[in-house]
């Protein structure tokens, strides 16, 4: 019985145990069974892993963080003590001594990634003294 997905990732301990299975003498039809994937997935993922020197971990592409935990927690304070200021008042507050600020677009990420997203505050008009009395009333 062969159990087949289009689409599953492995985790690191499904790619742990299949790595040990293996080197247990465990047949790739036998492992694709155990973590419902193809053989293939599990050919290739082998083939991967010796090809990276033993590592399980995929290279990412990407540049590096520019901002780091502290950055990012600094980042988010600035903003929920001030709800209206923008990305670039931030990014100006936070790193002011940096040699190498982020972009603006790093500072929204990081904004985002925390569950803050843009908005623009609603304008209301101001409450005159007529109306005001007329409300108390």
């Amino acid at each position: 019985m062969r159990r087949t997905s289009r689409k599953k990732n492995l985790t690191d301990n499904d790619k742990r145990a299949i790595v040990v299975s293996r080197q247990n003498g465990l047949t790739m039809m036998t492992l694709a069974g155990m973590f419902g994937v193809t053989e293939a997935c599990i050919s290739q993922f082998l083939k991967r892993r010796k090809a990276q020197d033993g590592s399980t971990k995929s290279q990412r592409t990407g540049g590096s963080r520019v901002t780091d935990r502290d950055y990012d927690r600094n980042i988010l304070k600035k903003s929920t003590t001030n709800l209206r200021l923008t990305a670039l008042a931030i990014r100006r507050e936070v790193f002011l001594n940096s040699p190498t600020p982020p972009s603006v677009s790093t500072v929204k990420r990081s904004l985002n990634a925390a569950g803050i997203m843009g908005r623009r505050p609603v304008k209301k008009p101001l409450i005159s003294e007529k109306n005001r009395a007329a409300r108390v009333k």
